[in-house]
This record gives C-alpha cells, sequence and structure tokens, in this order.
C-alpha cells in the first residue's frame, strides 16, 4: 500500500511539473507584418489575357505601412517558373498585372511578403476566374512577355516552344493555351532549334551542349552529338522525310541516316563557315544555301555540293535568304533586298530548279529590309514570314493575307500549327500568341 501511494505522488508531481514548464516557456513567435489586400481580387477575363484591374497589396508591420519589404507573386497553373518579386514603396503598397493562365475556370495568385533575410512573414491568396478562349487571337498561358525565338509543333499535337535564354524549353497540349516548362530536359540550355522527326520524336539542337534526341515526346532525352566537329557552333538543321538528319554549324554539313547515333560530315563543295537552310527534294537530291548566300546542290549525298549560282550563271541563285521544297517536290526561294526599301521576293521552280518564276514581292515598311525568312506549308497553306510586316498566308500563291499584321512591330515571329489547325506565333519579347479558327 505504501508502495502505490508512492507511485501516485510521484506521477503527480511530474504532471505537475510539466505543466509548469510549459507555462514558463518562451512565447509563441507571432509576425506582426501582415499582408493587406486592397484592389483586385474576383475579376474575370479569357484566359491568357492581363486583367483589367491590377492587384494592389499593402505591407503592414504592426499596423505601419512599411518599406522594403519583398512581395512574390505566384500564379496558378504556372508552375512557380514565372514568380514575379516586388518591394514595397513607402506606403507600403504593391502593384502587380495579373496575366491569367491557360486554364479555365478558378485561378488563384499566391502573394508571399518576407523581410530582408529572406524569411517568410505572411501570405495570402487572390481569386480570378478564366473564361474559354473563342474566335480569333489569344495569349498562351504563363508565358506572357517570355523571348520566344521558335515553336514547333509535333504529329502528336504537342507544341514546343524555344526561349531566347538558358532555360527550360515549353510545352503545350492544348493548342498553345496553357504551357508548361518541360522539366524532362534540363534548364541549363540555351536551345536554337526544335525540329520535329516522325511520330512522337523530337530533336532539340542547343549553343552549349549540341543536339539532343527524344524518341517518346520529350519525356526522356539522349546527346547525339558525337560525330559532329565543334557541335556548340550551331547554324542550323532538319529533319527531312525520307529520314536524313542533316546538321550544318561553323564547320560544314553533318548527315545522319540514323536519327543522330552516326554522323557523316558531307561539306565538299561547300564554302567555309555555316550553311542554312537544308532542304531535300522528292529524289534525294539536298540543298543548303551557303554562308556566301549561294544555292547549293548535291546529288550523291552530300559528297559533292555544286554551286547552283554563280558557277552556272544563274544570278537568281546567287543571292538566296531563304528556302523551302513542298511535299509536291515544288522549290520556293526567298530572295533578300539589297537595302531598307527594296522588294522581297518568293521564286517557284516546278522542275527541280531549272526555271524559276517570281510568285511574290513586296516593299518593306519604312526602312526595315524586305527578308523573307521563313517559307512552309502546314496544312493545305503556305506561309511565309515577312521581316518588317509578320506572317503571310495563301492558298495558292495567287491571293495574299497578313495574318499577323498587328504584331508587326514585335520584330520577326516564328509560327506553326497545331493539330486542330490552331496558328501559333512566338515573338522574340512577347510570348506565344494562338488564333482560334
Amino acid at each position: 500500500m505504501k508502495r502505490l501511494l508512492y507511485l501516485l505522488a510521484l506521477v503527480m508531481i511530474c504532471c505537475f511539473g510539466c505543466k509548469k514548464d510549459k507555462k514558463n516557456g518562451p512565447p509563441d513567435d507571432i509576425s506582426t507584418v501582415k499582408i493587406q489586400l486592397v484592389s483586385g481580387s474576383g475579376q474575370k477575363d479569357t484566359i491568357g489575357n492581363r486583367l483589367k484591374d491590377s492587384v494592389v497589396v499593402k505591407i503592414t508591420d504592426s499596423g505601419v505601412p512599411s518599406v522594403n519589404y519583398t512581395v512574390q507573386f505566384k500564379r496558378s497553373g504556372c508552375e512557380d517558373v514565372s514568380i514575379t518579386s516586388k518591394t514595397t514603396t513607402v506606403n507600403g503598397l504593391v502593384s502587380y498585372p495579373w496575366y491569367l493562365s491557360g486554364e479555365t475556370g478558378g485561378q488563384l495568385l499566391k502573394v508571399i511578403v518576407s523581410d530582408n533575410s529572406g524569411n517568410k512573414k505572411d501570405s495570402i491568396s487572390v481569386t480570378a476566374t478564366g473564361l474559354a478562349a473563342l474566335h480569333g487571337w489569344h495569349r498562351g498561358g504563363c508565358m506572357q512577355n517570355f523571348p520566344v525565338n521558335a515553336v514547333s509543333g509535333l504529329s502528336s499535337g504537342r507544341i514546343f516552344a524555344s526561349l531566347n535564354k538558358v532555360g527550360y524549353p515549353y510545352y503545350s497540349d492544348d493548342n498553345a493555351a496553357s504551357w508548361h516548362p518541360l522539366k524532362s530536359f534540363t534548364n541549363s540550355h540555351f536551345i536554337t532549334k526544335i525540329v520535329p522527326g516522325a511520330s512522337n520524336e523530337v530533336f532539340v539542337a542547343t549553343q552549349n551542349e549540341g543536339v539532343f534526341y527524344s524518341k517518346d515526346n520529350g519525356q526522356t532525352w539522349a546527346n547525339i552529338s558525337a560525330g559532329i566537329t565543334d557541335p556548340t557552333a550551331f547554324a542550323d538543321f532538319t529533319y527531312t522525310k525520307n529520314g536524313n538528319l542533316i546538321y550544318t554549324n561553323n564547320s560544314g554539313v553533318y548527315i545522319s541516316t540514323d536519327k543522330g547515333a552516326n554522323w557523316t560530315e558531307a561539306s565538299y563543295g561547300l564554302p567555309d563557315g555555316p550553311s542554312y537552310y537544308p532542304c531535300e527534294q522528292l529524289n534525294g537530291d539536298l540543298y543548303v544555301i551557303g554562308s556566301d548566300a549561294e544555292l547549293y546542290k548535291t546529288t550523291d549525298g552530300g559528297n559533292n555540293w555544286k554551286d547552283q549560282g554563280s558557277d552556272l550563271g544563274n544570278i537568281l541563285l546567287e543571292s538566296v535568304e531563304s528556302m523551302f521544297i513542298d511535299a509536291n517536290g515544288d522549290m520556293y526561294i526567298g530572295v533578300p533586298s539589297n537595302g531598307p526599301g527594296s522588294d522581297g521576293s518568293i521564286y517557284r521552280s516546278t522542275n527541280q530548279g531549272t526555271t524559276w518564276s517570281l510568285v511574290y514581292s513586296n516593299t518593306p515598311l519604312d526602312n526595315s529590309y524586305a527578308n523573307v525568312t521563313q517559307i512552309s506549308k502546314l496544312g493545305s497553306t503556305y506561309y511565309f514570314s515577312f521581316a518588317g510586316r509578320g506572317v503571310y498566308q495563301t492558298p495558292n500563291f495567287s491571293t495574299y493575307s497578313n495574318i499577323t499584321a498587328r504584331f508587326a512591330q514585335y520584330g520577326l515571329l516564328s509560327y506553326t500549327l497545331s493539330q486542330n489547325s490552331t496558328f501559333v506565333l512566338g515573338s522574340p519579347g512577347f510570348g506565344v500568341f494562338y488564333y482560334v479558327p
């Protein structure tokens, strides 16, 4: 009995001792820094658009407006890759222009305030509603104002975009409405060009580590640069319908018939320096524009190249800006201007380059050069990018329409077509735009 009483007394002492320790412990560290929403919540607009009113928040410390606090804004649907940081003003206010992501329905903007040491002090969430994009031009979500240098569509329907800086490539699986960083590819490369292969294949050229290949829509990657001299000196490359991967750089032209597993240098007869716009004719003949701007042709897989311009007395092919061969074997070349104000023209050959006829000519605006920088056929329509004016389309090179006149001031533009015929436009400093039919 005495032993039982002793144990009960000991338990009571321990219990009271624990309560005493908690009572005498340090008080909770409760931050006095708070975020107050001033305006901008509850708005509605089409996905990708900038909301009419900016989101304004006020930062206070113990109720007093606070200066020099860091405020971060994180948009939902953008995977934290587009985070904006701002510093509070003397009145404690911060204003944020909110561009919606590409997701319809409810969207959130998380606002976080931190001190000078980066310690989080408070956060709030602001709401908005994204409406579906209807007919017309729209902005791709999460990439507004990004420096896009190229967009490329795959047969799977996925669209890729590369930036004019080191970072992830981006992809869209919903016809350019929403965009996400492709984190299966590292963010340590400057991507110069993205080329679709067969089915779900894609090739990526970088400035710092050569060429990469994915056979599964970009989920896994392999570096396929072995055999290329100085793969960091990229100029151009393409994947032909006959399965030839053609890569050009300052050292010459390289051709692979097995998707980059093996490369053969094929530069004999070409001038020193990079070549551009590699193309393949239906019969397997290859063409490039040499570093001297003349058109070159090889009929033996690149073992010997022949100058089609000055060597043959063809003045037209002595100065070529761009080239394209369509599925019918018809050849198109863009002829550059000789100076500001000169005409830019496109010529076509239906007999494998024997004769050429003028199919388009235009004078640039202001003092820009009238260069046609890209010619292609997407679906049943031809497109070409005209420096200083935008991208034109034509069904037959008889009638033309400038489908991007509103973007002419944005500079050179890259373009592609999504699987459902949505036209996608990449701009150097304004992100991605797409046109819903």
